[in-house]
């Protein structure tokens, strides 16, 4: 199961050939899937399981976590559906009809006697377990009254009064209740604000409580903090639901709160552009990783508002290449529905907040199909950004200081490549893998850590006897000359002293990053690694090739398979550079390889080599490297006499002309989270 674009439009769209139709075309296609699971036309459009063990409903968890999956798979399968329905209202898919399949539904799920009743806020607090006292529902009625406004001719404005009034009742009692103190609040806000655009009395002053708490998440450059963390939850929850808001409520109602989330969702759809890559792929990062191409809603979302500043020619590229990027593959469907991973299942990005339907998020970027064909979204020749200028063997960088983020283009390979601070887990929190490493590439998702000695784009320090350690607080240094600072703790907890760190600071060139990371380890022996990116085999593991190449001091060592090279290169610090081969750590699926470089101390305090210098490179073809690409580093001088780089500045010369110099003094007193 994989979609195609028939007869493209490359005139309009030169880089996907996506029109409009093609994205109603993509909508059907994604709800034959979910209705190919379906037996009858009153059957909740519910997924068959193929993971246990991490999302639910788990066996002998909360009895509400039954009806909260029906209810993910009715909203957001309809936040698909309901675009649909605005402009192919008499669709019939697998012979049902949409229009009515989803109103009988919805009004079944809120009415008592209906065997597809979903329990109200009430029943629900009744039936939870001790302790639970928010609902997966709050989440679900704000994706059922974006849906119900989409297609407002085709379903809402059909009901009775008396089943308006049904859905309305069940609605508020889930706006006016206890929700999250994060992105939830956007929920309660659009369920009330859609309640108070149809004429219902809602309390505005707990619109507002929700609302000032929201905009007090902002932390600069568009982005949020979503309670505690920096990830893609600011795409697809605030950029996208704010708008929406704006529209039914915020403009009218709480003009100055509505003009902050414009300005946000206009400063984010400039910074963000930075962050994917020539082909408009979303690259994996944070949690909730299976909403995938969801990532991309503020490029459509962000004409709800009154003066948007997004480039709809480039809006309508990047939805369309991450909506492609995921679509058009086949190991992305299971049982006709995207499945719990990135591209196949992966149960290392998994949380428990998810069930089998929560990929239907994908559909929030659908919110383009509201507007019209001649609006300039669908009108607009599509362009690529600064994609279209950057040069072959150049690179740009966006430096975002709000969420600690700093993007590159990588003008040589095509990719996009972030690294990322201000994160902080508990050390066994598995949260983590997705949030704490030295960098995030569009081409090598990341891996799992398997905690056997070296991980993907991470250091692991191992004291004999006990398990690996990988860091688990990144601080934020800010960028200086060029360099981006930064520090991380190994299994912090609650203070700084006595714990192992590694200051880190790296740079762009233009097929990736050099590094230049200096070590705190007081106390040994240890063996400390660093890996390169994860090269997934794919599924038969076979054609992977190896190499090694030498330069003066400096070594490399290439991964190779048919259209894609990575490269670990190795200048000083490091006293060996291996590979191993490991298995079900990748979302690719079957066997990967993994770069590293290694040192080994045998004594505690002991003076040596303290800086580790090193590249990791990457290319999207077959060509041979040349020495000027695979060694951009010229040559390096230290300070200190023996060159370890234990004091003073570190300075590099680099083969396209400049001079980087790397300094960690006084970063201490610049660290944020």
């Amino acid at each position: 199961m994989k979609f195609v674009v028939t007869n493209p439009d490359y005139e309009k769209s030169p880089y996907t050939g996506m029109t409009r139709e093609h994205w109603l075309d993509a909508c059907e296609f994604l709800l034959d899937g979910i209705f190919s699971n379906l037996s009858s036309a009153e059957d909740m459009p519910l997924s068959p399981r193929v993971e246990f063990d991490i999302s639910y409903p788990w066996k002998n968890g909360s009895p509400t976590k039954i009806y909260a999956e029906r209810f993910e798979g009715l909203a957001r399968s309809f936040l698909i559906a309901a675009p649909l329905l605005r402009s192919r209202p008499d669709c019939v898919i697998r012979g049902i009809s949409v229009a009515k399949y989803y109103k009988d539904l919805i009004l079944a799920a809120v009415t008592k006697d209906s065997g597809n009743y979903l329990l109200g806020w009430k029943e629900l607090k009744e039936l939870a377990v001790e302790g639970e006292d928010t609902f997966q529902h709050t989440c679900e009625c704000a994706s059922l009254v974006i849906g119900l406004d989409q297609c407002r001719q085709v379903i809402w404005n059909t009901y009775l009064e008396e089943e308006k009034e049904r859905i309305g009742e069940y609605l508020m009692k889930f706006g006016i209740e206890k929700t999250g103190p994060h992105n939830w609040r956007l929920f309660n806000m659009l369920i009330l604000g859609f309640l108070s655009m149809e004429g219902w009395e809602v309390d505005e002053s707990l619109i507002r409580d929700h609302a000032q708490n929201i905009i007090a998440y902002y932390a600069g450059d568009g982005w949020y903090r979503d309670g505690h963390r920096f990830d893609y939850y600011t795409a697809w929850a605030f950029h996208t639901y704010g708008p929406v808001w704006n529209q039914w409520y915020g403009y009218e109602k709480e003009p100055w709160i509505a003009g902050r989330i414009e300005r946000y969702v206009n400063d984010m759809t400039e910074s963000f552009s930075s962050m994917f890559d020539r082909q408009g792929h979303v690259t994996l990062w944070g949690r909730s990783g299976i909403y995938r191409n969801g990532a991309t809603s503020p490029y459509a979302s962000a004409f709800l508002l009154k003066a948007p500043k997004a480039d709809p020619g480039y809006a309508r590229w990047v939805n369309s290449g991450a909506l492609l990027q995921f679509i058009t593959r086949e190991d992305v469907f299971v049982n006709g529905v995207p499945s719990l991973g990135f591209y196949g299942q992966f149960p290392p990005m998994l949380q428990t907040y998810s069930c089998a339907e929560s990929p239907y998020w994908i559909a929030n970027p659908m919110v383009c199909l509201t507007y019209g064909e001649d609006h300039p979204f669908w009108s607009a020749t599509e362009n690529r950004g600064e994609w279209d200028t950057l040069k072959d063997h150049g690179f740009s960088e966006k430096i975002m200081d709000g969420p600690g983020i700093v993007s590159a283009r990588l003008g040589e390979n095509g990719a996009c490549e972030f690294r990322t601070a201000k994160a902080l887990f508990h050390p066994d929190d598995s949260n983590l893998l997705g949030y704490v490493r030295l960098g995030f590439h569009s081409h090598f998702p990341w891996e799992a850590f398997d905690y056997e000695g070296a991980e993907a784009m991470q250091y692991s320090l191992s004291y004999e006897g006990k398990k690996p350690q990988t860091p688990n607080l990144v601080l934020y240094g800010g960028v200086r000359d060029g360099v981006l600072y930064r520090k991380e703790y190994f299994d912090f907890h609650y203070t700084f002293q006595g714990a192992a760190a590694i200051d880190l600071a790296d740079f762009a060139v233009a097929g990736g990053m050099v590094r230049v990371d200096k070590m705190h380890i007081h106390e040994g022996p240890f063996t400390l690694t660093m890996g390169a990116y994860g090269f997934g085999a794919g599924e038969d593991g076979t054609g992977i090739m190896v190499e090694e190449k030498a330069q003066g001091d400096a070594r490399a060592l290439i991964l190779k398979k048919t259209g894609c090279q990575l490269a670990y290169v190795m200048y000083s610090g490091w006293e060996a550079l291996e590979v191993k081969r490991r298995e079900g750590v990748n979302p690719l699926g079957g066997p990967s390889y993994l770069a590293y470089g290694k040192l080994k101390r045998t004594r505690s305090y002991e003076y040596g080599p303290y800086v580790m210098i090193s590249a990791v490179l990457s290319k999207n073809d077959d060509s041979p490297w040349t020495m000027e690409e695979l060694f951009p580093v010229e040559k390096i001088s230290y300070t200190d006499a023996q060159g370890y780089g234990a004091y003073g500045p570190v300075t590099l010369y680099m083969k396209d002309g400049r001079v980087m110099t790397v300094d960690y003094e006084g970063m201490e007193g610049h660290l944020l989270i």
